[in-house]
């Protein structure tokens, strides 16, 4: 049974949804002036824009749900923001501070032209990565209180680094809810996943109108080998071949040392169990990382964290059709009735941490465990 509170902040969520829904489709996006790949990125996200805001919608319900402070007093992050719509809907929801952060300039760039044209100005826009961030809220003497990403974490070079990193944002209590689609309890998403890494890890691509110029288009086998001869001219063809297969899922600077260690000691310590995950060797962006949950669970309790894994859900959009729509709404309601054992069906996944979570537990002891939505005739009534 939901509380008051609860339910008083999905009809927040609600309204600020429709309201943005109205603003964003009155856009004319090919005058913003924004960067071709934002255009492509935002424009297919305009596509399903109501399927979106209800995903990021239950994003912020999550952040927001059961918590001491009211919307009007919280800090947001969004954090590897891409095209800011999460931040637009914190804003439009009337979240107090919200800080929009990608490692990306164009992205950072667009989403403030973006904001603008919107009447809704992010508080901040910090271009860089966790420690950008860090720097940032601990120079400015900021109180976060909860931080979400969607389909950002499996992009992390290092992910255990992050979250190390992550907690020593502040030593106030706040909340993590990061959201992947590269769900690997899913077999349907994982082989679909696991073709794409097979295409960026062999198969270099042409460079189509709204590419992200951060992104590289050669096969990412192929810049292994020519970072490895590079730094080492006189291995010969059958070692360089080895070198680049061993150190799939490596960047640069740690290829560089998987070399120097095989040139001193003729062995790379260094192993990629998984027989599909690579990632772009000049930036570390993984393609697609599939990751086990129990890990990802057991990292962040290392570092500090009360954990829990749950399910994501489809938000079945009303510009569906129908048959789809009952599909999408059973699937929901399946997905809420297994809990985490759902994942074997549910699109993506969410970590949903909290740091210092003992400053809070006399505040509110209930664990989360929301659905966003009740039943499947909410979907048609």
């Amino acid at each position: 049974m939901r509380n008051r509170g609860d339910n008083e902040l999905i009809q927040e969520i609600s309204l600020a949804k429709e309201r943005l829904h109205k603003k964003l489709l009155a856009l004319d996006i090919g005058s913003l002036g924004i960067t071709e790949y934002n255009q492509r990125y935002l424009g297919d996200k305009l596509e399903n824009i109501g399927g979106q805001l209800d995903l990021y919608g239950y994003l912020l319900r999550l952040c927001l749900s059961n918590n001491s402070l009211s919307v009007q007093q919280s800090a947001f992050v969004d954090y590897g923001g891409g095209s800011g719509i999460l931040s637009l809907l914190a804003k439009e929801l009337g979240i107090a501070k919200v800080i929009y952060n990608d490692i990306y300039d164009g992205s950072c760039n667009d989403v403030g032209i973006l904001s603008n044209a919107l009447g809704l100005p992010l508080d901040s826009i910090i271009c860089g990565d966790v420690e950008d961030l860090i720097s940032f809220v601990q120079g400015n003497s900021l109180t976060i209180n909860s931080m979400a990403s969607y389909d950002v974490l499996e992009h992390l070079y290092d992910v255990k680094d992050h979250f190390n990193k992550l907690a020593s944002l502040q030593e106030d209590y706040f909340r993590i809810v990061y959201a992947s689609g590269a769900n690997i309890k899913n077999p349907r998403i994982v082989r679909y996943l696991q073709k794409q890494q097979v295409r960026a890890e062999h198969e270099s691509r042409e460079k189509m109108w709204g590419h992200k110029e951060r992104d590289s288009l050669s096969a990412y086998y192929d810049m292994r080998k020519e970072i490895i001869t590079s730094h080492a001219s006189g291995l010969d063809s059958d070692e360089i071949e080895r070198i680049a297969r061993a150190t799939r899922g490596l960047m640069t600077s740690d290829i560089i040392a998987c070399v120097d260690e095989y040139l001193h000691q003729g062995y790379i310590s260094y192993s990629n169990d998984h027989p599909t995950n690579t990632c772009d060797p000049s930036t570390g962006n993984w393609c697609e990382h599939l990751m086990e949950t129990e890990w990802l669970e057991g990292i962040l309790k290392e570092s500090g964290y009360s954990v829990e894994i749950m399910s994501g859900y489809y938000h079945c959009s009303r510009s569906l059709s129908l048959p789809k729509r009952i599909i999408c709404s059973l699937l929901d309601n399946l997905i809420h009735l297994l809990g985490r054992r759902g994942l074997f069906v549910a699109p993506y996944f969410i970590i949903f941490a909290e740091r210092n979570a003992q400053e809070r537990v006399s505040k509110s002891p209930r664990k989360y465990n929301g659905c966003p939505q009740t039943t499947l005739v909410d979907h048609f009534t």
